[in-house]
């Protein structure tokens, strides 16, 4: 038995009124509109209409469910023209910005597959540091790991980043015993600019702070890796950027037992920008590829840094 057939024909005698005249509209004869009506009061096992000679109407349970089998009859013919339609080829430019960094390691190449699974749409990407508000710049996607939020902008949380303090083992080893974040005042550092000379670390009480001197700072997190591999500091740099370093034990962790707080990955998106199929298609795209193979646990490349040292 059809069932959506069914509840057409009972929404049709609530109304018109009678089965008549539901006939007449639905273009089937009254015994049709009759039987599919009284399929459905037995399929719910209640009444719908209350019947006499006169006139019908509605049983308090055919009342209280009109306008639900109304909105499911709609979402059932939603749902049939969206499969008619088929897959709809998304079209029209996007404006995305990442940070530079992260733009030349990660994202350009998801924006270039995305690219390359929809050809009707136009791709411009911006390699931008530092935040900004989006709707103000008329900007589609800002992506970035700056907590700053605007108005009438959407923040998507994407993964969350991975940060180690890094050094080679040269470099430790010329200089003054590395114990404790609050000797890193002693040390020379490599700062990267956007999030500036405060490096937070997590210690048994809590988060703490402590302000660097840089010996070198950058807006690029690579100038500073290459500082770091040539014994010039230590870095505070994301494992994305030193990941092959980290793994081959090129730079070492000094304090493993001080790990640094993740950052949060987000997308800014304009709220009215969000509801764009491209935009909205796109965002899911670089979601759904995750952060990456940087979750590198410190503790996990728990370094000889201390051998280093002797």
């Amino acid at each position: 038995m059809d069932t959506i057939a069914s509840m057409r024909a009972f929404v049709a005698v609530a109304k018109a009124g009678s089965f008549s005249a539901a006939a007449q509209k639905l273009d089937l004869v009254p015994s049709v509109i009759t039987k599919r009506v009284t399929q459905l009061e037995r399929i719910v096992g209640t009444t719908l209409f209350h019947r006499s000679t006169r006139r019908v109407v509605l049983s308090a349970d055919g009342e209280h469910h009109l306008e639900r089998v109304i909105a499911a009859i709609a979402a059932h013919d939603q749902a049939l023209t969206e499969l008619r339609k088929g897959v709809r080829r998304l079209t029209g430019p996007i404006r995305i910005k990442v940070p530079s960094t992260l733009g030349f390691l990660r994202l350009n190449a998801l924006v270039r597959e995305f690219a390359e699974l929809h050809p009707d749409v136009d791709m411009e990407v911006l390699l931008l540091d530092g935040p900004m508000n989006p709707a103000a710049e008329g900007i589609d996607i800002a992506v970035t790991a700056f907590p700053a939020s605007f108005d009438n902008v959407a923040d998507e949380f994407l993964w969350p980043q991975r940060r180690s303090l890094l050094a080679s083992r040269q470099y430790l080893s010329s200089y003054p015993r590395l114990d404790h974040p609050r000797q890193l005042e002693e040390h020379r550092c490599l700062v990267y600019q956007p999030t500036g000379p405060s490096w937070p670390f997590l210690s048994g009480n809590g988060v703490m702070t402590v302000t660097v001197h840089p010996r070198m700072s950058a807006n690029d997190m690579s100038v500073l890796l290459e500082a770091a591999k040539t014994h010039l500091g230590i870095a505070l740099l994301s494992n994305y950027v030193a990941l092959t370093e980290i793994r081959s034990g090129s730079l070492v962790v000094p304090l493993p037992d001080f790990s640094v707080p993740d950052l949060w990955i987000k997308a800014m998106v304009p709220i009215d920008r969000l509801k764009m199929p491209r935009v909205n298609a796109l965002l899911r795209f670089i979601r759904s590829k995750g952060g990456g193979p940087d979750s590198v646990d410190a503790r996990s490349v728990r370094s000889t840094a201390k051998s280093a040292k002797k």
